[in-house]
């Protein structure tokens, strides 16, 4: 048997390895689409055999040094493993992309047309329009079972819906064709209708474009996740460059279940909160430094939120009750250092800012310190980050008690109106 029908006799045997990790790569990108609020279909396939010996057939007499073993040919072949993401929206390609850097290993990357080879036949228009990433699933994102297929190696091709559909059909009549050579006739009518589907492109993108001049409508509500994503995207590309902030979105859809629950659905409500965000780079994505500001200081919030988020999330039950104790020693230390920051910073609202607190000398550098720690356990409690030993959540907590209570000693027996006023009010925002 020569070395490529032992290569495909191989790789028969691994077809159920590769089906396997296809459907895993598929699951986790159409979910995190979902929650990122972009339109797509999301489909995964193993390598045909027949197809796959054709290729290397062909791969190999092109070769300088023909194949020597198994290993350069599986080395050579990116695409025993495909993903599909066919977007509604070709605009949605570069926030695709931007998703598709976050979730997995990048290996590398190729942009269609290639312009380095000329087209197969002669035609007017440019052909197949599309990104393909050839990447790795990410370690972290899989279970100790899933950890075997950290190996399988994935092209994930991202193209608009109706470029995928004629591509299919180019790919099969041209490159394949099972009846001979297509005559110029046919040929003439696969570029036409190449044609057809870059207007198509087109208009999707006024279409898009339109529906984002609606959303900006005060009045108007969102009507989706779908809505809030486009609004979302608008609003940072407008007002922020984006090298000073990762558009990493993250869960969209949790977020405007959020603003719905809380009757903030509309982009008058939500405006405001945009503003006052910082948008730091840290571990944080967009959608949760938009709740922190929602939710800060608010424990009736902080319950909305946390019901919202845990309805398929489980957790450790002596877990979950020294997170609760935290958060209920954390909202109203948070109120009230909110409070003081604004009282002495009116232009700033909603979450304080660490170097706003720092820049006003009212607390000590130990007091500082702490205060970032334990900001850093919210982050990471709050959304999921991860989850310290319970021992570690409990011993926070009463840190928590103990720091809140030395400032509301602090700002309420210095006999200054602001302390007294911002004890009041923290000690109003605890009791709601």
């Amino acid at each position: 048997m020569d070395l490529i029908s032992q290569f495909i006799e191989n790789y028969k045997k691994k077809i159920p390895f590769y089906e396997a990790a296809g459907r895993l790569a598929a699951s986790q990108l159409e979910t995190a689409l979902q929650s990122a609020g972009i339109r797509a279909m999301v489909t995964s396939r193993a390598k045909n055999p027949d197809r796959l010996r054709s290729k290397v057939t062909r791969r190999n007499s092109q070769r300088e040094t023909p194949y020597k073993n198994m290993r350069e040919i599986y080395d050579d072949i990116a695409d025993l493993c495909g993903i599909r993401v066919s977007l509604y929206f070709p605009g949605d390609r570069d926030k695709t992309g931007d998703l598709i850097r976050d979730q997995f290993e990048i290996q590398s990357i190729r942009h269609f047309p290639d312009l380095s080879k000329p087209p197969s036949y002669n035609r007017r228009f440019s052909g197949y329009w599309a990104t393909h990433y050839r990447s790795l699933l990410k370690e972290d994102t899989l279970t100790h079972a899933q950890k075997r297929y950290i190996s399988a190696r994935l092209e994930i091709q991202v193209a608009s819906l109706l470029m995928h559909a004629w591509s299919e059909v180019e790919h099969d009549l041209v490159y394949k064709p099972l009846q001979g050579r297509l005559s110029e006739e046919e040929l003439a009518i696969i570029d036409e209708l190449n044609g057809l589907v870059l207007t198509g492109e087109i208009a999707l993108e006024r279409l898009q474009s339109a529906g984002d001049k609606r959303i900006l409508n005060k009045k108007a509500s969102f009507d989706s996740q779908y809505d809030l994503a486009s609004y979302l995207y608008n609003y940072l590309s407008s007002n922020f460059r984006k090298e000073d902030v990762e558009l990493r979105m993250g869960d969209i859809e949790l977020l405007y279940r959020l603003i719905s629950r809380l009757g903030m659905n509309s982009v008058k409500a939500i405006e405001p909160v945009m503003k006052s965000v910082k948008f730091e780079k840290d571990r944080r994505n967009i959608s949760q430094q938009i709740i922190d500001q929602i939710i800060t200081g608010n424990a009736m919030h902080y319950q909305t939120y946390q019901d919202l988020r845990t309805v398929n999330h489980t957790c450790d039950e002596s877990a979950a009750a020294a997170i609760q104790q935290f958060l209920e020693n954390w909202v109203p230390l948070e109120d009230l250092l909110n409070h003081i920051t604004y009282r002495n910073s009116p232009k700033q609202r909603g979450a304080f800012h660490i170097n706003s607190l720092k820049r006003m000398n009212l607390l000590s550098q130990d007091c500082i310190g702490a205060i970032i720690s334990l900001r850093k356990l919210r982050n990471v409690l709050i959304h999921d980050i991860e989850i310290p030993e319970t021992e570690v959540i409990l011993k926070r907590a009463r840190e928590a008690q103990e720091l809140l209570q030395k400032l509301e000693t602090q700002f309420t027996e210095g006999g200054t109106e602001k302390s007294e006023n911002a004890a009041a009010h923290a000690a109003g925002n605890t009791a709601r």
